[in-house]
């Protein structure tokens, strides 16, 4: 399918390197939304449009001609979010790229988006289900589900909806996931934030401390959190179940070899949008990779990272697969600047401090 978007100029992407205090941290860390963190315009916008847009879309057809299913699932989802969430993310769309997002009415019952970067014209009813897509070119196989399904396909951004009930209950009620970092849409859609989160290492998740984070993501914000972690391979989607006929999918768990040294730093930008009349919010995910020779290179990121994860527990690096390889992938970075290796001793005070945090 061709894309349009390799033949329009797009800011380069935004840099973020969540690691500056030298310890893994798995809580929740948010930050409001729209703080300056020296990329100008773009860590004010939730959606980010940038150079890799065209791999991130490919992606995301790859995924779907794969199996939609296994990347896009719904559960108990209400009309009332739906429609709420939809409206939201075709209002960001146009205030935060209107050049390349035009909203039109064809006609009192129709609304029309045109996406440039695609070349489509998603048509809307007055409830923004999804009449028809106008294009040029061929439709992705297979073609759009619904109105979510569609918009998704013209951003970077994976997405998911946390739905919670007037009686307390919380679960995912949506996700489209094709740029998965180790979890599957179809295993999780429909559990609980305490019940999706329980393979987390270190992370304090209680039934209470769940719900206070649903509530918080619910009823404030908007917020601004990071995960990272690091991976051998260069590819967004990183499905805990690959497709036999993905790069590398043999090789995900390999160890890391310093005389031929493959590392990425994969960091995601995470923004929680509130919407508290319906007791929802929305999960906003955009993944960024950086090959670690780069970070290599720079002796300040390289210290904070070698610090951070010297910082992880036995648990932390099982959970992030890593049991086997921090040993020499700290050793691989310490050696660009000589950087001294703290004692056993003090690692062991390291992790007791952390633990205690």
């Amino acid at each position: 399918m061709t894309d349009i978007s390799e033949n329009i100029p797009l800011a380069q992407a935004a840099s973020y390197f969540p690691l500056q205090d030298g310890t893994y941290d798995v809580g929740p860390a948010l930050k409001d939304f729209g703080i300056d963190l020296g990329n100008t315009v773009a860590d004010q916008q939730v959606f980010q449009l940038d150079e890799n847009f065209a791999t991130c879309r490919q992606v995301k057809l790859d995924a779907r001609q794969e199996r939609l299913s296994k990347y896009y699932r719904t559960q108990n989802l209400s009309a009332e979010v739906l429609t709420s969430i939809l409206r939201f993310i075709i209002e960001r769309l146009t205030l935060e790229h209107p050049r390349l997002f035009q909203l039109n009415s064809q006609s009192e019952k129709d609304i029309a988006l045109y996406c440039e970067l695609t070349d489509e014209t998603l048509v809307f009813d007055h409830k923004l289900r999804l009449i028809r897509v106008e294009r040029n070119g061929p439709a992705p196989s297979p073609d759009y589900h619904d109105a979510l399904d569609a918009l998704a396909c013209q951003i970077q951004e994976d997405l998911a909806i946390i739905s919670k009930s007037p009686f307390g209950r919380d679960w995912l009620a949506a996700v489209h996931l094709c740029q998965a970092n180790n979890w599957a849409a179809e295993e999780k859609i429909g559990q609980s934030f305490q019940t999706i989160h329980e393979p987390v290492a270190g992370m304090q998740n209680s039934k209470r401390d769940a719900e206070a984070i649903v509530n918080t993501i619910v009823k404030k914000g908007p917020f601004l959190r990071f995960a990272w972690g690091l991976t051998p391979e260069a590819e967004l989607n990183q499905h805990p179940r690959p497709c036999l006929s993905s790069a590398g999918s043999k090789d995900r768990k390999r160890r890391f070899d310093p005389l031929h040294p493959s590392l990425y730093l994969r960091v995601e930008r995470q923004i929680l949008w509130p919407f508290p009349e319906q007791q929802a919010a929305l999960f906003t995910i955009h993944t960024y990779l950086t090959d670690c020779h780069r970070i290599r290179d720079n002796r300040e990121q390289n210290k904070q990272l070698i610090s951070a994860l010297n910082s992880m527990t036995k648990e932390q690096l099982k959970y992030k697969c890593l049991n086997k390889n921090r040993k020499p992938v700290v050793k691989w970075l310490a050696s660009k600047y000589s950087i001294s290796q703290p004692s056993r001793s003090l690692k062991k005070a390291i992790h007791i401090l952390y633990r205690k945090r």
